[in-house]
């Protein structure tokens, strides 16, 4: 049972990042400059540094059940480009893996949660961060990926 929910995890965290990727593959390098047309609007390369720092950021949260604080590995690079971001995702999905194989999801925690519900969080601030994407996909007639369209009911219509 454990092994199977361990593999539907997997699977479901590929198909999710996977989804990032493949928007990231059909954007420019300038287009994370882009900004939407408020005050407070962070970059869309913001969006991607914000993905990467929660969830290496989350790993003490899905194996010890303790938020440790926020930090970005991305903070250390000088240049962001795409290929960084897509390097940096790739590092945090293999310790994403590591560290889900290295855990009873089941396990409960002081605070009473399990690493399966606190794997969960970092699906929801994945999630969220593609709809402030699709924001960024409407305001600037950026691309929206085929799995886009069909997962999030996206067009152009």
């Amino acid at each position: 049972m454990k092994d199977n929910l361990l593999e539907e995890i997997k699977k479901h965290w590929q198909q999710l990042r996977g989804m990032t990727y493949d928007f990231l593959s059909e954007i420019k390098e300038e287009d994370l400059e882009k900004k939407l047309p408020f005050p407070e609007s962070q970059s869309l390369g913001y969006q991607f540094w914000c993905m990467i720092g929660a969830q290496e950021s989350n790993l003490p949260l899905i194996t010890k059940g303790k938020w440790e604080g926020f930090a970005c590995s991305l903070d250390k690079v000088d240049q962001i480009t795409k290929k960084v971001i897509v390097n940096h995702m790739k590092q945090a999905d293999k310790s994403l893996m590591k560290a889900l194989e290295q855990t009873d999801l089941l396990q409960k925690f002081e605070d009473n949660s399990t690493p399966l519900m606190n794997y969960m969080i970092l699906v929801e601030h994945e999630s969220h961060h593609q709809g402030q994407i699709i924001n960024f996909i409407y305001a600037y007639d950026l691309p929206i990926p085929k799995n886009w369209e069909e997962k999030w009911a996206l067009t152009k219509d």
